[in-house]
């Protein structure tokens, strides 16, 4: 089996997510040889998450081309990237979906970390709310999985996004 993660947060965060993300990719190389693990990011930082495509064999990194935005990238033109690899089930890592994956054909999974600007809004701004939403609300929406790391995460989930 060919799976693919949406990875900028392996090859960007110290704590947090990149450490969730670092994880799930450490544990699956290591429990399921023989898988492949590819890891789709917008652009690699060498000083964390390279040592997982050194350590494994079973895992390689594919970047953003050039020529895209990398944000567009990562939310349509990544599907065609996919297909290309013949990946066999994609998983979102932290709370995003290519909007395309349905239609891709390709089944995928995603992590909900949690919806915190919802429940706190005044935290944050409120064009950051409004992005966040419509990306973690269309993730639910196309995922066939989805991943909630907590109860109250997933009780957010049906909530916020009636989405069961």
């Amino acid at each position: 089996m060919k799976i693919g993660f949406e990875a900028k947060r392996v090859f960007r965060n110290f704590t947090g997510l990149g450490n969730y993300s670092r994880a799930v990719v450490r544990i699956l190389a290591t429990e399921r040889p023989e898988n492949a693990y590819v890891l789709y990011t917008p652009s690699q930082n060498q000083q964390i998450g390279s040592e997982l495509v050194k350590a494994f064999p079973n895992v390689s990194v594919v970047e953003a081309p050039v020529k895209y935005l990398k944000s567009v990238w990562r939310m349509l033109s990544i599907t065609k990237d996919l297909r290309r690899d013949h990946i066999s089930i994609f998983h979102g890592l932290s709370n995003e979906l290519p909007l395309t994956i349905r239609k891709s054909g390709i089944p995928s999974v995603v992590t909900i970390h949690d919806l915190i600007f919802l429940r706190y809004p005044q935290y944050y701004k409120f064009i950051d709310r409004k992005i966040y939403e419509y990306k973690f609300r269309k993730a639910c929406e196309n995922a066939n999985r989805i991943i909630a790391i907590s109860q109250q995460t997933k009780n957010d989930i049906v909530d916020l996004f009636k989405i069961d």
